[in-house]
């Protein structure tokens, strides 16, 4: 919704489309990826390669001369997506040499990460602890973005490598931004022995308002979320805590310990 508003008002402004179109849309296909809608992402980031990518047919905006790489960036994260897991890393190696060429430093971080994330989900357990070891001393400058997809996926991993490092600031933050218990997507045992899906920052917010008694339209208000995505968060709600209606989801949320 909000790229949506930010492209209404580049069009009210006179704002020519070279300046914002092709960032807008990169921004629409890395939140696809992450909402797992591969097929919108797989119609735009080939086009967008195309025209901006490293022998595409037009030069990126002025102010984002590093956008072809951006979209190597997610191409890959596509690829990963696709089960073109051969594909993402000669793809995510060519970027880190690129990027260090081209002086951006937090894209290369990015990619390296993104690798070890894929060199770890095919086995490649020790060329992922390698690959997070060298990112790790790349990143001593104190970026933390480039490990957000481990951070969510990789917690306990995370975790263990992180603590059998030295002492550093860049250490300490990471192990900061950890979650103290079970990790994004991770499962939780509760009192009664059942194992429920631990829920995402976004549905417990909607689970809270649903507790204080709020429709779905007035959650999509307050939350600035379209009424189709109010309910399809609450039907995941419904589904960790295995129950069938809203009453039920608060009551259980409550039992957990998920609700005041």
């Amino acid at each position: 919704a909000l790229l949506g508003e930010a492209e209404r008002l580049m069009h009210v402004w006179d704002v020519p489309a070279i300046y914002y179109l092709a960032m807008i849309t990169l921004s629409k296909c890395e939140l696809w990826l992450r909402q797992g809608q591969v097929e919108l992402a797989a119609a735009w980031l080939p086009q967008l390669g195309e025209t901006y990518g490293a022998q595409g047919r037009a030069v990126a905006p002025e102010f984002h001369p590093q956008l072809a790489l951006h979209i190597d960036l997610q191409q890959a994260a596509l690829e990963r997506l696709q089960g073109q897991a051969e594909a993402a890393e000669r793809r995510l190696r060519a970027l880190q040499q690129r990027a260090h060429g081209l002086g951006g430093q937090l894209v290369g971080l990015m990619a390296q990460a993104q690798l070890t994330q894929l060199l770890r989900q095919n086995g490649r357990e020790r060329e992922a602890q390698q690959q997070f070891d060298a990112c790790l001393e790349v990143a001593q400058g104190g970026a933390l973005l480039p490990f957000v997809e481990l951070l969510q996926h990789q917690p306990q991993w995370l975790r263990e490598r992180l603590l059998a490092r030295p002492v550093c600031p860049l250490r300490e933050a990471l192990l900061g931004q950890l979650p103290t218990g079970q990790g994004e997507g991770e499962e939780a045992l509760t009192e009664e022995g059942v194992l429920t899906e631990k829920l995402s920052a976004r549905e417990l917010a909607v689970l809270q308002l649903i507790a204080g008694g709020c429709s779905n339209q007035e959650i999509s208000e307050r939350l600035f979320i379209s009424l189709h995505t109010v309910k399809t968060h609450a039907r995941h709600i419904n589904s960790k805590l295995g129950v069938e209606r809203r009453t039920q989801a608060v009551a259980r949320a409550k039992g957990l310990g998920l609700l005041r």
